[in-house]
């Protein structure tokens, strides 16, 4: 597969950095996201969707993770959105579907690192599933109305949903490391939803992680490219004992090493997006591997790029910090380097 955007996609990207230009991290930019129509892209074309694939989903990402905007495209577009998608039922598609895609309605996906799993548990009555039970760090669950929930039922996942604000749900704000994207912990106590999952609720459920993981990385890509070029740009003005200190050979190995890990897990990334329509198992592979080389890369361009900045570098007014808080977090939201680790790691030892 070509590890490369095709037009569309590239055109994609530079109409929305050209939008996104003077806007910085913990910008709210979710009006912008809105008029240029990118909740549609992950939605399917029949419920109000673009239909688009993973790439153009990576290529929105990306460009996100350049500047740290706020915006509901992860939690609800992609994360509850594709949940439905892929593991809810015709009947949940047809009814929440459009209104994510138009932005009507901003859902989150309460479930842990791995999909198919939860701290939620079910019991089903016909179409009601009660609730019971907690899930920590909740992405976009404080600015949502909808919560599409997977919980553990008597014979394995279920998929609800149930309005944020119901009886027996309580949301609860979370101090994270990342100052631009907010974590809740959600608390269920015998909340009444409605049951959405569709047939083969596991199976779906970890396609979307592999989605969401590919999605994840991206966005890594894009924050580790943008303090790549932050760096560059403080070395070529920069100067010291009468020369710009990116001529000295110790910044020029340092950028070097960071333009290396970043080239390195942007073709991780592209090889993953472009594997969407691979088989689960082998998409779950690629999206493990690119999360690895993209988390790296990003917490190491993050570290590097505050130490050749010197001590502006370390100051709460340059961005900097929040680059490296936002890659430490992305680093562990959806398990952390080891768990990936050992999933590319079982399917080397598997071989062909």
């Amino acid at each position: 597969m070509a590890l490369e955007l095709t037009v569309e996609q590239a055109d994609l990207r530079d109409a929305l950095r050209r939008a996104l230009a003077g806007t910085g991290p913990g910008d709210d930019v979710s009006g912008l996201v809105g008029q240029m129509g990118l909740l549609e892209i992950p939605i399917p074309e029949q419920y109000g969707g673009a239909g688009y694939g993973l790439k153009d989903v990576a290529v929105v990402m990306g460009e996100l993770g350049r500047t740290l905007g706020r915006a509901p495209f992860l939690p609800s577009a992609v994360r509850a959105g594709w949940a439905l998608a892929l593991a809810g039922s015709p009947d949940s598609r047809a009814r929440y579907l459009p209104g994510i895609a138009a932005g009507t309605s901003l859902a989150a996906l309460v479930t842990g690192p791995r999909f198919a799993d939860s701290g939620v548990t079910a019991v089903r009555t016909g179409d009601t599933l009660t609730l019971s039970g907690s899930q920590p760090a909740v992405i976009g669950a404080e600015e949502c109305d909808l919560l599409v929930v997977v919980a553990v039922g008597r014979e394995g996942p279920e998929l609800a949903v149930i309005e944020a604000d119901a009886d027996g749900v309580a949301l609860h704000p979370r101090e994270s490391l990342d100052l631009t994207r907010s974590l809740t912990t959600v608390d269920f106590d015998g909340a009444q939803a409605s049951a959405v999952g569709g047939p083969g609720v596991r199976e779906g459920l970890e396609r979307v992680e592999a989605f969401c993981l590919t999605a994840l990385a991206a966005e890594e890509v894009g924050a580790a490219r943008r303090c790549l070029e932050l760096s560059v740009d403080h070395c070529s003005s920069r100067e010291q004992f009468g020369r710009v200190i990116g001529s000295f050979q110790a910044i020029k190995h340092r950028l070097v090493d960071m333009y290396v890990a970043v080239e390195l897990a942007e073709a991780a990334v592209l090889d993953a997006a472009g594997s969407d329509d691979l088989p689960t198992a082998e998409l779950a592979v690629a999206a493990a591997t690119a999360q690895v080389l993209a988390s790296r890369a990003a917490v190491y361009a993050a570290e590097e790029s505050i130490q050749v900045h010197g001590g502006i570098g370390f100051t709460w007014e340059h961005p900097l910090h929040h680059y490296f808080r936002r890659a430490k977090t992305d680093q562990l939201i959806l398990g952390d380097i080891p768990v990936h680790a050992e999933t590319v790691a079982a399917a080397l030892l598997e071989g062909p």
